[in-house]
């Protein structure tokens, strides 16, 4: 609708359109594109005001509050003038979209948190005609902007790796959740859940059954995409940690059936280990054992499936004790730690498991674009090597290398 400045030309139209909310509406918000605020509120106020039909107040109140917000220093009534809208119609997302973006640069993030969250919860409708309003993935940025602010680290990693890596964010949202991952970094871990399995590069039998993974990195289904899903597998796990979280061989045990030995030198995770897992658990120096004697002891056959070594500097002296001349593994996981330690470990293992016929599959395994710390290798004698599997990178991120690229049709949230 056209407008000017001309007093008795506006008085006109106002008049004419006096008793039509509809057209105050229009015109309320002609006036608010052109920044003509005092004008805007008005007429707002009057639309609200005389309409009956509460899709029309609703959209009033939240251009209402808009235009109060753009003229600044009026936090309460603008605030005020959201809450109406919402509690006209509570079951709609846009206002609660609105007072997240009134409510960010004040800084108000368990506000943010709550109407995001709020917004989110609400099925998906056919957006009204309110300019400006971003739709359901932006309050799906808030939610992880808040996150952060309020809970920080590893929450707010997660939140905004999510929006990056499983969902299609539209044009300025992107660059939003990209410079805030780029700011706050990426998360320690990277699980996988049911929802990435149209993704995941490497499918194998009973995948489809796998909920979620507990390796920090994909070791566990790394491992079962090479032996498809093999059942009642075996396992030598050196520096096992805790029985279940960042663990390699939790899932193997508990839905693959597998079998086998973990140690670690801590009393208390080993404690914690036995009573939550059924396989055996040794509280011991992995550098001062004798492993021919533990195999000996636990009759181990002398191929066993998979062999993980996360044991920082420690890592490449117990290689050098392992009888790789008796014994065969699978698959190795073997931590080296690059990105903090140097290359010295990384180069000695991949020069002594080079020797003993192991194949390097993944080299520098990442868990962010820049941070390598492992190498996965497969013996050829033990377990057919998939040629899409091999990679030559020199850094592995290892949801790129699992996980296929997002598009709109496989994203996951």
């Amino acid at each position: 609708m056209a407008t000017t400045k001309n007093p008795l030309i506006r008085y006109k139209i106002l008049d004419k359109c006096f008793k039509n909310p509809y057209k105050i509406y229009d015109l309320a918000a002609e006036y608010d594109r052109l920044d003509q605020g005092a004008m805007g509120v008005s007429l707002y106020l009057k639309a609200a005001d005389i309409s009956d039909d509460k899709i029309l107040q609703y959209k009033a109140m939240i251009g209402l509050a808009r235009c109060y917000d753009r003229q600044g220093g009026r936090f309460h009534t603008v605030e005020t003038a959201f809450m109406d809208a919402i509690a006209l119609m509570p079951y709609r997302p846009e206002a609660h979209f609105f007072i997240c973006q009134f409510y960010e640069p004040n800084h108000k993030w368990k506000q943010v948190k709550m109407h995001a969250q709020l917004g989110l919860l609400i099925p998906a409708y056919n957006s009204l005609d309110i300019p400006g309003y971003d739709g359901y993935k932006a309050l799906l940025y808030f939610d992880a902007l808040a996150t952060w602010y309020i809970a920080g680290t590893q929450s707010g990693k997660h939140a905004f790796f999510d929006l990056s890596h499983r969902t299609t964010m539209p044009g300025k949202y992107k660059e939003k959740v990209d410079h805030m991952l780029n700011q706050v970094w990426y998360p320690d871990t990277l699980p996988y859940t049911c929802a990435d399995e149209e993704r995941f590069k490497f499918p194998f039998d009973g995948l489809e059954n796998v909920e979620k993974n507990y390796s920090k990195h994909f070791q566990d289904l790394f491992v079962l995409s090479l032996f498809n899903g093999k059942e009642n597998g075996s396992y030598l796990e050196i520096g096992s940690g805790d029985p279940f979280v960042h663990n390699n061989t939790a899932l193997l045990e508990t839905e693959f059936g597998w079998k086998g030995i973990s140690v670690d030198s801590s009393e208390a995770l080993c404690y914690n280990f036995k009573q939550n897992r059924n396989n055996v658990v040794i509280c011991a120096d992995a550098t001062e054992i004798g492993y021919e004697e533990l195999f000996n002891l636990h009759c181990v056959d002398p191929v066993i499936d998979y062999l993980q070594i996360d044991c920082d500097e420690a890592s490449i002296k117990i290689l050098n004790k392992l009888p790789l001349d008796q014994y065969k593994f699978g698959v190795i996981t073997f931590e080296h730690d690059s990105y903090r330690l140097g290359t010295d470990i990384r180069d000695q293992a991949r020069k002594l498991l080079k020797k003993a016929g192991y194949v390097l599959v993944v080299n520098d395994v990442a868990f962010s674009p820049q941070h390598a710390y492992e190498d996965w290798y497969v013996h050829p004698d033990v377990v057919d090597i998939p040629k899409e599997m091999i990679t030559s990178r020199n850094i592995n991120f290892i949801w790129d290398y699992m996980i296929d690229e997002l598009t709109e049709d496989n994203e996951s949230l």
